[in-house]
């Protein structure tokens, strides 16, 4: 696993020979992974008048401190405020948490051959639509169901689903430990990303995935800058592609387009 991420530079503390900072709208967008953890786990609140929920509670029962409650999958006893609500109506412990998010990493690097095959299925619905713009309602909405049917096989495979309901995991990134909550969102941006904009950090002792939303425009050049929430360095555009496909996560294909090493 990746070494945990340090409190990012700002322009003001960046030595000469150290990989500049992103841009503000970048830095808001990347949780502050270096303060995740449990410290920040059992404080949670629930609507115990949600029928998905209500069936863990006891009539009349102070939710906040009652020990009458267990987790969904181990059965531990834990108060209210230190479960985890899934959408599906599921209330997990801490534990099992972390189970999800690492069993996310499991899933992709089982699953991710599937996963592209499911890209490109939703890629070719999203260029019918852009070729028939005058498309019939209801030819509309039967696309649009294939397409999210799609969409939630991509969540199931990569791990990302209880009982078919996507876990929304990303709620809970800040009560992970700081390379859990990191890796798993990467993992949650490699899903959500079109194929076609995903890069790998060029800095050949790195290689991690660079989120779309971590890309950025530079005023004085013309290639665009990524930067790399693990290693923290930037890579830019170039006119390279890979020669080989990439057998570990970001697992681009042979001819993606590549990035090179940049400040």
């Amino acid at each position: 696993m990746a070494s945990a991420q340090r409190p990012p530079l700002t322009p003001n503390d960046a030595p000469n020979d150290a990989p500049l900072p992103p841009p503000a709208a970048v830095a808001e967008v990347i949780p502050p992974f270096h303060q995740h953890g449990p410290r920040n786990c059992g404080d949670h609140h629930h609507d115990a008048t949600n029928q998905k929920f209500s069936r863990h509670f006891c009539q009349g029962e102070d939710e906040s401190t009652a020990w009458n409650l267990s987790c969904t999958l181990c059965h531990a006893r834990a108060t209210l405020n230190q479960l985890h609500d899934l959408p599906c109506g599921d209330l997990i412990c801490r534990d099992c948490l972390l189970v999800k998010a690492l069993g996310v990493t499991f899933s992709i690097n089982r699953n991710r051959e599937k996963i592209q095959e499911l890209w490109v299925k939703m890629e070719a619905l999203d260029v019918y639509f852009c070729n028939k713009p005058d498309v019939e309602p209801r030819e509309k909405k039967l696309v649009g169901r294939r397409y999210g049917r799609h969409r939630l096989s991509v969540l199931r495979l990569a791990g990302l689903t209880c009982c078919r309901v996507s876990m929304r995991l990303d709620r809970f990134l800040a009560c992970m430990g700081t390379a859990v909550s990191r890796d798993l969102w990467l993992a949650m941006c490699w899903v959500s990303d079109a194929p076609r904009a995903q890069r790998a950090c060029a800095w050949p002792d790195c290689g991690a995935y660079l989120p779309v939303c971590c890309r950025y425009a530079v005023p004085t050049a013309s290639a665009r800058r990524w930067y790399c929430v693990v290693c923290q360095g930037n890579s830019m555009d170039c006119v390279r592609t890979l020669e080989a496909a990439q057998t570990r996560f970001p697992f681009l294909r042979q001819g993606h387009d590549a990035l090179t090493p940049s400040r």
